[in-house]
């Protein structure tokens, strides 16, 4: 399905500011001075050239610039909706519901859902991708007043509580072409935003915690965990994030991520399992904005900002070039997410 390092989640969102009804402004020469002491209210909007290589002229997102026959993905499409609930930018999150709707909604009797992939042919949906989009419906529809954001999320919920499950686990996706569901759950989808009815807490709870890094996922019918020899940091950083979430510390991983930084200063794309040493020479900006979250949960804010300087330095040096989409807009979410 994804093949961008896992994880997703991990949660997270935007929109514009409230159009409330008002008198009309007096004309200039009516105005009354300005109170010194009533400051006005920040507006918070995206800027209208906001990663526009990476949009077609109707506004679908590619997954690399100036590269429209790149993949348009819900991975995409979420992202940019938290995003846009973050920044309160009510027009733009308009404008992809409407996208939302006319091209990546597929409606299959009382089904509803969301196809992880458009303008090709793909027949599954990816749970991680659902619910953070429904998470970022349900607050653009608390910050704007827009009831039927929150229907829609409730409808990709409702879908997916009642036929994406597999042996009693809620799974990865469902494929509403052969009417089947996944065998395995990625541990790296069962962000915060799950519903708590998809009981994603019981895999977390199991996970064998005596290596430091955690298997990748969950075969729902052998009922076994999975893990590879390579690692996504990725990947084990939205883990480590999910169990914090539910009261789980982890130990070993937190432990081998803090030396690593504190040795290293920096976290690269791929690791071996067993000899826990760097597989790959590359870092991610992604993979920067999950460390600086889980050093956030950890209580470690000085190193959370130094992630944060690592992965500006990384933009000095190299540019946004041909950074996919999902590391742009994580940066961003990073860096303007005033929480952090």
């Amino acid at each position: 399905m994804r093949e961008w390092l896992l994880p997703v989640i991990g949660v997270m969102m935007l929109a514009a500011c409230s159009e409330e009804a008002s008198e009309p402004s007096p004309k200039p020469e009516e105005q009354e001075a300005p109170d010194e002491q009533q400051q006005p209210m920040e507006q918070k909007a995206v800027p209208e050239d906001f990663g526009e290589a990476y949009f077609d002229e109707n506004g679908f997102i590619h997954a690399y610039p100036s590269a429209p026959d790149s993949q348009y993905l819900s991975e995409s499409i979420g992202l940019y909706m938290e995003y846009l609930v973050m920044m309160e930018d009510e027009e733009k999150f308009a404008e992809q519901y409407e996208n939302l709707m006319d091209e990546f909604v597929v409606e299959e009797g009382d089904n509803f859902f969301i196809n992880w992939l458009i303008f090709e042919d793909a027949t599954v949906n990816a749970l991680i991708d659902d619910i953070r989009i429904a998470a970022a419906l349900r607050e653009a529809d608390r910050l704007f007043g827009q009831p039927k954001y929150s229907e829609t999320a409730d409808r990709i919920i409702e879908t997916i509580s009642r036929i994406q499950t597999n042996n009693g686990y809620t799974v990865d996706y469902y494929d509403w072409e052969v009417e089947f569901p996944a065998q395995r759950v990625t541990l790296s989808y069962l962000i915060d935003d799950v519903p708590k009815d998809m009981n994603a807490d019981r895999v977390l709870e199991n996970v064998d915690t005596d290596e430091v890094f955690f298997p990748e996922y969950f075969d729902v019918v052998e009922e076994v965990y999975v893990k590879g020899d390579v690692i996504h940091p990725i990947d084990q950083l939205l883990i480590a994030i999910n169990r914090e979430r539910i009261g789980l510390s982890s130990g070993r991983f937190e432990e081998w991520l803090k030396t690593e930084w504190e040795e290293e200063g920096r976290l690269y794309g791929r690791y071996d399992r067993e000899t826990l040493q760097p597989a790959v020479t590359y870092e991610s900006l992604a993979m920067y904005f999950f460390m600086n979250e889980y050093f956030l949960i950890i209580g470690e804010e000085e190193a959370a900002e130094e992630v944060k300087v690592r992965a500006t330095e990384m933009i000095e040096e190299n540019g946004e070039g041909e950074t996919h989409f999902f590391d742009f807009i994580h940066y961003h979410l990073m860096m303007e997410d005033e929480s952090k």
